[in-house]
């Protein structure tokens, strides 16, 4: 009888230790796997960044060629 009842606390022990390490698991599982939509997200989200930095670099461009152009006309004016 003894016998039985440690038995059933030794398989509760261990069922108890299941269930914390399958949480444990599932957690972590959850931590490593990213949804699909978060991925698409990052994926546009990295899209869009290349994108502004072109535009950055286009408008820095153009402020310049701006900026010569009214040097030019400066030069242009004053002769």
């Amino acid at each position: 009888k003894q016998e039985e009842e440690d038995n059933e606390k030794q398989e509760k022990v261990t069922s108890d230790n299941m269930v914390i390490k399958t949480s444990e698991d599932k957690g972590k599982t959850v931590a490593s796997e990213y949804d699909p939509l978060v991925l698409i997200l990052q994926e546009q989200l990295a899209t869009q960044k290349a994108e502004q930095e072109l535009l950055k670099k286009e408008v820095k461009n153009l402020t310049e060629s701006q900026h010569h152009v009214i040097q030019t006309q400066e030069d242009i004016s004053s002769k």
